[in-house]
């Protein structure tokens, strides 16, 4: 009997990697930086980076302890029952079969089907994996209109129902008219439906050539070219297939295999022709860099140039961190041949040191959140990942530069008892700094222990580190799920996100967010002249107190698209607020004395239209 421990293994097993990560090697040191007293970052001979920190807490399999009650008390009820939401994502699981599709879950897509201000809900459902006969036959993904806060289930009106075995929803208007679209990654042909304007979806895939026939998880839409519509990328996984499924064995009792066993696939790029047709151009833009396996990709300006880098999170490979940049390290980062391709993107994660843990370790990288989180102006990159087996935050360092900081942060501590998927970064008690959270189950299956977990809220303590406050946070978090997708979004339009939550074994949950605080919030929705997300871009909220920078992002989390507005949370008596707006064009807006408690419509060079009265 083979005792395989496929990803556990993978990812305790001390297989260094080159190139990234923290070493003890006095010789390869070089250029040392402080960043806090008693730290320093430190540079390798490859160009990577490292955290050493004597007083880092220590990270073991007890987890983490109990933190004391914050000063404003989360509140989150799952409220999806009560406005109209039942649906369980169907996965098709069999009793000793272990097909991989089968753990890895359905996403949402939060966007405005209909222009009328409420964001709806297109929820992806799984399906039957071996008789594509009865596949067409299932009742496929659903859509819920927002009604003012309510929710009515419209997919059959719409045509919406598209019925494949369903993971990932990605929002974007693809075709400048105003309406946006949705890309569904599949375990199967992807599917592009186009939103009519009139009340329905009509999928236009071959059409459009955008099928990808692969099994595929993550994807983004950005405008890549700068021609101002928008291009498509796609994180696609690994050539696993029903004949080729493989059974693993843990201690006596099977198992789902891991990434380990098969083969990485190349992920997509599809630019935007402008006519309602899609070219796949991954390699000359070269956004292709060997077989990835990834589950979670974001594009968002990383190094302050105003372009988007694109970084996509792998399963037990190198994460990826294209960029069209030229950081002085980036010669390290390729091969001569490479070199001389001179394509627009190159890949940089290793010698970035975003590639792997601080130890040179892969990681099982499945959801992504961005955000400021030290409030340095710098963007970080936090990933969820595998169960003993920490969380990563990346810090930023500017120019390219990050460190695996997640020891420091206590982001490290938290997560060694949980599996973690989706993922958003959010102010909940609008103090200015961010926080997390995590949507967590096992992948093993029924029979190993632990399986289902408990969902996390990590409070940001503004003073660089995390404390776990999921005992305040509400009933929710006290129960045990096999947490799968997370989007997030304020479908009620009170200032302060919601969260979608998918599983597994159990309907999809919306958690209201019912939090109490004296904080005010301001909301931006923000629009270039051609109706292209200003992704690439990046804002500044100033008081006399605090200055907050937020990205202008696309993408992230996992199998999700997120409310695409911003929110900032503001104490009223801390002055005077002004933001300043850098859109990807190079253009600057500056605009002070907004009024709190609402959302604003902003288009570049124009002045702000309010969205909302203060609730």
């Amino acid at each position: 009997m083979r005792n395989l421990l496929r990803w556990a293994t993978l990812v305790l097993t001390a297989a260094f990697a080159s190139g990234c990560g923290e070493t003890t090697d006095p010789e390869s040191q070089s250029s040392p930086v402080s960043i806090l007293p008693g730290e320093t970052i430190e540079q390798n001979k490859d160009g990577g980076f490292g955290l050493r920190n004597d007083d880092s807490p220590a990270v073991g399999p007890s987890g983490s302890q109990p933190s004391p009650a914050p000063d404003v008390t989360p509140r989150f009820v799952n409220v999806a029952q009560a406005v109209g939401i039942d649906f369980l994502y169907q996965n098709d699981q069999q009793p000793g079969r272990f097909f991989l599709p089968e753990i890895m879950g359905g996403g949402v897509g939060w966007f405005d089907f209909d222009n009328d201000g409420w964001l709806d809900m297109y929820l992806m459902d799984g399906g039957l994996l071996a008789d594509p006969k009865q596949q067409a036959q299932s009742p496929g993904n659903r859509l819920y209109r927002n009604q003012g806060g309510r929710f009515e289930e419209i997919s059959s009106l719409s045509n919406a129902a598209h019925r494949g075995y369903g993971h990932g929803c990605f929002v974007g208007d693809y075709d400048g008219d105003g309406f946006d679209d949705l890309y569904l990654t599949n375990f199967g042909a992807n599917a592009l439906l186009r939103n009519n304007g009139d009340g329905t979806l009509e999928p236009v895939t071959r059409e459009a050539g955008v099928e990808d026939p692969v099994w595929s998880f993550g994807a983004t839409w950005f405008d890549v070219d700068g021609d101002d519509d928008l291009d498509l990328f796609v994180a696609d996984y690994i050539t696993w297939s029903i004949k080729g499924n493989k059974i693993c064995d843990m201690e006596k009792i099977h198992i789902y295999c891991g990434p380990g066993e098969y083969e990485g696939v190349p992920d997509k790029l599809f630019v935007n022709q402008g006519d309602g047709t899609f070219v796949e151009s991954a390699i000359p833009w070269g956004l292709q860099r060997d077989k990835g396996k990834g589950l979670a990709v974001t594009a968002v300006d990383l190094d302050q140039d105003l372009k988007a880098e694109v970084y996509v999170a792998n399963d037990m490979t190198e994460n990826f961190l294209f960029t069209q940049s030229r950081p002085p390290f980036a010669d390290a980062a390729q091969n001569d041949a490479a070199k001389n391709e001179a394509k627009p993107f190159i890949n940089v994660g290793a010698a970035s040191g975003a590639a792997f843990s601080d130890v040179g370790y892969l990681e099982a990288s499945m959801g992504i959140a961005v955000g400021d989180f030290d409030r340095d102006s710098h963007f970080d990159l936090f990933l969820t990942h595998f169960h003993l087996a920490k969380n990563t935050l990346y810090q930023n360092l500017g120019g390219l530069r990050f460190v695996d900081n997640s020891k420091r942060t206590r982001v490290a501590i938290h997560s060694m008892e949980t599996l973690g998927f989706g993922t958003t970064a959010f102010d909940y008690d609008r103090d200015g700094w961010l926080d997390l959270i995590v949507a967590n189950g096992h992948v093993f299956g029924p029979e190993h222990q632990p399986s289902a977990m408990r969902p996390q809220l990590l409070r940001n303590t503004t003073k660089g580190r995390f404390d776990d406050i999921s005992d305040h946070a509400g009933a929710y978090f006290q129960e045990l799920w096999l947490g799968r997708g997370l989007g997030s979004a304020d479908y009620d339009n009170d200032g302060d996100l919601d969260f979608a939550i998918t599983h597994l074994d159990r309907p999809v949950s919306l958690l209201q967010n019912e939090t109490t605080s004296t904080r005010a919030f301001l909301g931006l929705m923000l629009r270039t002249t051609s109706r292209v997300p200003p992704v690439g871009g990046r804002v500044l909220l100033k008081t006399p107190r605090l200055e907050q920078w937020t990205p202008i992002i696309a993408g992230g989390t996992y199998l999700c698209s997120n409310d695409d507005r911003l929110l900032f949370g503001v104490d009223p008596t801390a002055g005077p607020v002004s933001v300043q707006i850098h859109w990807p064009s190079g253009r600057v807006d500056n605009f002070s004395n907004l009024e709190l408690n609402r959302y604003w419509l902003i288009h570049e060079g124009q002045m702000p239209l309010p969205l909302s009265d203060p609730p």
